[in-house]
């Protein structure tokens, strides 16, 4: 993938073709995939599992997951804009060249910020809050450099483009609103529940000059914060015109990402309510007591063949490679108009199986397989260097190739696996949910 800097080098230069656009649409949408497995690695190294709205870590934890939605939700709106534009066809997240690798510098980003995959630590927390940080709060740009120097310039140019060519001024390279309303719509992803842990906000339908810069607003208003008139408005927040209350131009407010990261530095999201003698929160997102040791960067390369476990990240690698080709196949397939189907295009509607299965597969198979990996001390029987202290293991997040039908493949390695890791077994375990998933074999 052509690095963000590179390809969209001059922030001067405005976007002036489709093809420009969709250039700086497919960069970011990459941009925004390599956030959120850098993401849910630091989430999942929270010992919580989940069990209890009480357990220590879950306010830290239910907040970051909602921030790794959005940041899907992020990724969808720019896949929306490309298929409303008419370069949908461009994109394909199940490509190897697309899927980010860590550590990688952040695209456009001056001075550098190295992203790796690591447990959630203060030091983490401060990596995420460069990746979010508000353009305000930064520098200005030095006029010797050229490049994008944050998410929020970057989108700003985007939606300057799609203001131009949306005018009867761009001529012959006018986006086709009327093909978008007609026909594309259907391929795009708005349906389906999102964000139970975060904003209220969904997938756009991009059908129009407004809903294609609304949609835009989104990213940059979750991620870095609103913008008014003067500069970002306070906190950094969200905007929320649909649940307007005073002053009703802002309306609800949310906090942005980069204001939740700050909220977890802070222990005001942070770990537990458990308290000590004096009151004081008792851990913190650097107590070990509430955070799992994991590897940082975790690369299949770096176990033996032999190991178990190693084979474990390599089902993990395979589910996460599912997931994006599942993405890319709800992209192929359109959707069902009213009529088509019995008059209910929810019952017989394969798009929206798929839909469905997207978010199963997240929760069902994706997370279960990441938290057995989390769970897991790694040995010398495991690393081929030794370690020198206590570590588990972890999701690697690397691109997977199928060799055949991969809702089968993934259901002989999960059977495989069995004997090692029963865990995986069960009533409602991993290999049943991959059992309930839809064959994808035109995608690989």
């Amino acid at each position: 993938m052509t690095a963000f800097s590179s390809l969209a080098a001059d922030a001067d230069q405005d976007i002036a073709t489709l093809q420009d656009l969709a250039d700086h649409l497919k960069i970011a949408a990459h941009v925004e995939l390599s956030t959120i497995p850098l993401y849910l690695y630091a989430t999942y190294s929270i010992k919580t599992r989940g069990y209890s709205q009480w357990a220590a870590g879950a306010s830290a934890q239910r907040l970051m997951t909602g921030i790794a939605i959005e940041e899907m939700l992020h990724l969808t709106n720019v896949r929306n804009l490309l298929v409303a534009i008419g370069k949908g066809s461009q994109l394909r997240c199940y490509n190897e060249e697309f899927i980010p690798q860590y550590p990688k510098p952040m695209e456009g980003r001056v001075p550098e910020l190295m992203l790796h995959l690591r447990r959630l630590s203060t030091g983490q927390i401060d990596t995420f809050r460069g990746v979010e940080e508000p353009e305000g709060i930064r520098p200005p740009r030095p006029e010797a450099v050229r490049d994008y120097l944050s998410l929020g310039e970057f989108y700003r140019r985007i939606e300057k483009g799609i203001r131009f060519l949306s005018s009867e001024e761009a001529k012959d390279q006018r986006i086709d609103w009327d093909q978008a309303r007609e026909t594309l719509w259907r391929y795009q992803y708005h349906r389906g529940y999102w964000n139970q842990n975060g904003g209220s906000d969904g997938p756009r339908l991009i059908v129009s000059e407004d809903t294609a810069l609304q949609a835009m607003e989104v990213i940059v208003d979750q991620g870095e914060g609103a913008w008014d008139d003067h500069g970002y408005l306070p906190d950094p927040i969200v905007r929320d015109p649909a649940n307007a209350y005073p002053p009703p131009e802002i309306g609800k407010q949310q906090a942005s990402h980069y204001t939740k990261f700050t909220d977890i530095k802070k222990g005001l999201n942070g770990i537990g309510v458990v308290k000590d003698d004096n009151g004081v929160q008792k851990f913190t997102i650097d107590s070990k007591e509430v955070i799992w040791p994991v590897l940082d960067d975790p690369k299949i390369d770096l176990l033996k063949d032999t190991s178990p476990v190693r084979d474990l990240m390599v089902l993990s690698n395979a589910v996460y490679s599912y997931v994006l080709a599942l993405l890319d196949g709800i992209y192929e397939e359109p959707m069902a108009v009213a009529g088509s189907t019995d008059n209910d295009p929810f019952t017989k509607d394969t798009r929206y199986g798929l839909e469905r299965a997207f978010i199963a597969v997240m929760q069902g198979v994706l997370y279960p397989v990441a938290d057995l990996l989390v769970r897991t001390p790694l040995t010398a029987d495991d690393l081929k260097v030794p370690p020198q202290e206590t570590v588990h293991a972890g999701p690697p997040f690397q691109y997977y190739r199928f060799t055949k039908e991969p809702q089968v493949e993934l259901m002989e390695k999960c059977t495989t696996l069995l004997a090692h890791f029963p865990e995986l077994g069960g009533d409602d375990g991993v290999l049943r949910q991959i059992g309930l998933l839809p064959a994808l074999p035109h995608l690989c």
